[in-house]
Formats: C-alpha cells, structure tokens, sequence
C-alpha cells in the first residue's frame, strides 16, 4: 500500500523528469516537408517529424520551431521518448529558455519497465526547480508483480499533483483517492514524502483496509524502510476506529470501535498490534450475533492490545469505568459486571471472543464493581408481570360480577316501575270514567 501513495507519485516520475534535463541543441533528423518563415525566425515542419536531444526522441506529425523564443511547438501527436521512460500527447510544448515542458490531451507517461503509468489532460515540467505539476483529471497507477504471476495496481486520483523530484515530495489536492486491493484513502489534501516513508492527509480523510477503517480532522500514516507495509497511523481530533473481525468455525465475528481527541495504531504485516486513545477515551466491542450487548470502556486513555487481530487485553486509566456482558455457550446473556476505579485491567478469551479478567485499581478514585444477575432480573420481571395479569384478572372478574349484580337489581327497578306506573294509568282511567255522566241521568 505504501508503494501506492509515494512510489507511484515520487519514482514513476523520475524517468520523467530525465526527458526534459537535456541541455544540448535540437537536431532534426526527419521531416516530410519542410517551411521556413525568415522574417518570424519560424521553421514549420510536417509529416513524420522527428528531433533528437541527446538521447530524448520527438515525435510529432507538425511541429514549428520558433529561433527566437526558442520554442518547440508539436501538434497532431506527440511523444518524448527516453531510455528510461515516455510521454505520449495530442500536442506538446519545450520552452527551451525557461526550461518549461508541457503535454495536452490525452496524456500518458510511463516508465521502460512498465511499473508506472499516468494518465491525465495536462502536464507541465519546470526543468530547473524539478517539479512536475499535473493539473487536470490526473491518475497515477503502480503496476507490481506478485510472487504468484499476479499484478498489483494501485491507483491515485486527484484534481491536481504536484511533484518535487529534488525533495522527493509530492502534494495532491482535491477528491484525493488512493486505491489498492481492499485498501482505500480518501482525503481533500495529501502530502507524500519518499525520502522518509510518511504520508499526511487532512480534510475529512479516511483510511479503510479490509478489517480497519480511520477517520479524523487529520490522518498520519507512517510505512516501513521498505514503503510496503503500513507500519502506524496517528488520527487527531475527533479520532475514531473500527476494527471487525470475522466469525470462523460457527463463531460469531466481533466489532471494536474507540473514540477520543487523539487515536494511535500500530502494525505488523499490516495487522493491528496496538490502538491507543487519549483524551476523553471511549470504546466499545461486541459480537456480531449480540449488537445490542456491547461491552463498554470509558476514562481518560484507552489501550488495546491485539494477538494476530484479535483482542488480547486492554487498560483504561484515569477515571475508568467499564461494562461487559457474560455470555453463555448457548449464547443466551446471564449477566454484566460493572466496574470503576482509577485503572481496569481486562484480559480476554481471544478463542471465545470473551473478557477472561477484570482487575480493577483505586488510588484517588475508590475501585468498586458489581455483577448483575440478569437471568434472575428476568425471572423477578416475569414473576413480577405475572401476579400483574393475576390481579389484573381478578379485579376484571369482581367488576364483572358488579356489573351484572347492578343490571339484575335495575332490571327489577324497571319491572316495579312498569307495574306502578300500569296500576297508576288504570286509577285515572277510573277517575275519569266515574265523572263522566251516565246517559239515564241525562235524560
């Protein structure tokens, strides 16, 4: 990966920057036809040109070569060619006075042994300061055998490149990307240095590799002698990491993940041997199968310490407090302990992908911890609810009863109330009936 961010920006261009280091005259060796403007000092040659500067091939299709400016103008193609490596264009500019090389279009640089390739719209060489700038759409790929016959590319996307080959140093701006396998960097800058194998990214850089992923207000990447490994990375500001590891053998994967204002890692063979947190540090790990139990870490500084990627131990110091769950082998959860002091030692099963140890101690803070028995809380909670639903029940029933007991006694109300009311009608049907006079005392 390392060969990814500095070889293929600081040594694919050094053949480069050989193409345009001569310093003796321009030879025409060939051309189709030949014009010359006397007055302008203009000399237009067409068809099959070509010139020889030391041992640096043009060749272009029309080219003009202006004595005065000493300028060297190539169109309809263009391509430099030296033993160690080439430029291909549509059109190409040498500014021999200001030791100033351009390519447009289309173009493509590489070197003889076909290890390095870039690719992009524009490229220009200043041959005195040594610093090629690739302005538009440039990509840099990195092409590396493998033991296996396989090839290894690595790819660099940005908006714009600029190399220094005197220092070894290269800086690239805007939607910065570097690509390898499973390894991806994205940030707004980069800066790369050869000389002493670091790489810096600022502005919402991120660093994902297989089971790893960073991200911060600034990245710093460190490689090994060799730039083929990473060797640590250092995140500050608003620092965070994962770490996943897969499950094996019907074993659930595991998750780590730790906060803080400043996080450190270092590899081997580009596997995590340690991550530390400072500042406000917090994490966290879980097995995949049980997201919601999530064994937590919190205090002032946070270690961890991996075997082979996998969790081996970790402390949290400085205000510490720590909550991690026990799981069965039926992976039913029975309980957690909690534990707080001025540091927490933790051991853990790398097998079981479970904390083995806890080892708590207190010197301005009082250490202290419990464990709570979940399944029993569980049983009390079921119990609980149970003789809820019982009351619940009775209470329904007894109101039930009321209920019915009250309709009968209404229901009876109303009879009562029917009869009185019948016995009342048929008193006053009398009453008028008696007034009434009868038909013989009228007459």
């Amino acid at each position: 990966m390392s060969s990814s961010l500095i070889k293929a920006l600081l040594l694919l261009l050094a053949p480069l920057a050989c193409v345009f280091a001569q310093t003796s005259p321009l030879i025409m060796k060939h051309a189709d036809n030949l014009e010359v403007a006397r007055v302008r000092g203009n000399l237009l040659l067409q068809g099959k040109v070509h010139f020889v500067h030391d041992s640096l091939d043009f060749k272009t299709e029309k080219a003009t070569w202006n004595k005065d400016a000493e300028v060297l103008q190539c169109e309809g193609g263009f391509l430099a060619a030296h033993p160690s490596g080439y430029i291909r264009a549509q059109s190409g500019v040498y500014q021999k006075k200001q030791g100033i090389a351009t390519a447009k279009g289309k173009v493509s640089a590489a070197d003889s042994q076909k290890t390095y390739m870039f690719t992009g719209e524009y490229l220009v060489y200043d041959r005195e300061k040594e610093i090629l700038t690739m302005p538009d759409k440039p990509r840099l790929y990195q092409f590396e055998k493998k033991k296996d016959g396989k090839i290894d590319t690595v790819v660099i996307e940005a908006k714009k490149i600029i190399y220094n080959k005197g220092d070894s140093y290269a800086e690239a701006f805007q939607n910065v990307k570097v690509t390898q396998d499973d390894m991806v960097v994205t940030c707004d800058t980069g800066y790369f240095n050869r000389k002493d194998n670091w790489l810096s990214m600022k502005g919402n850089p991120t660093f994902d590799m297989k089971n790893y992923h960073l991200t911060g207000d600034s990245i710093f990447l460190e490689l090994d002698s060799a730039g083929k490994s990473l060797k640590s990375a250092l995140v500050i500001r608003n620092a965070h990491g994962v770490q996943k590891e897969e499950g094996k053998r019907n074993a659930p994967g595991s998750v780590t993940e730790a906060f803080g204002d400043t996080l450190y890692a270092a590899f081997n063979d580009n596997k995590i041997e340690r991550l530390y947190v400072n500042l406000n540090a917090r994490g966290f790990f879980f097995e995949t199968d049980l997201p919601d139990y999530r064994n937590l870490m919190d205090g002032n500084r946070l270690d961890m310490y991996f075997n082979e990627g996998k969790m081996d131990r970790a402390v949290v110091s400085g205000k510490a407090q720590s909550t991690y769950f026990y799981v069965k082998k039926d992976r039913s959860v029975a309980g957690k302990n909690e534990a707080a002091g001025d540091t927490i030692n933790i051991l853990f099963d790398a097998q079981k992908n479970a904390v083995k140890s806890l080892k708590l101690l207190g010197r301005g803070t009082m250490a202290s911890g419990r464990y709570i028995d979940m399944e029993k809380e569980q049983r009390n909670k079921k119990a609980l609810l149970d003789k809820v639903d019982s009351t619940v029940s009775d209470t329904a029933k007894a109101d039930t009863a009321k209920d019915v007991s009250k309709g009968s006694v209404q229901e009876k109300l109303m009879n009562e109330d029917s009869k009185r009311g019948k016995l009342f009608r048929q008193a006053i049907e009398s009453k008028k009936a008696e007034k009434q006079p009868r038909k013989e005392d009228a007459k």
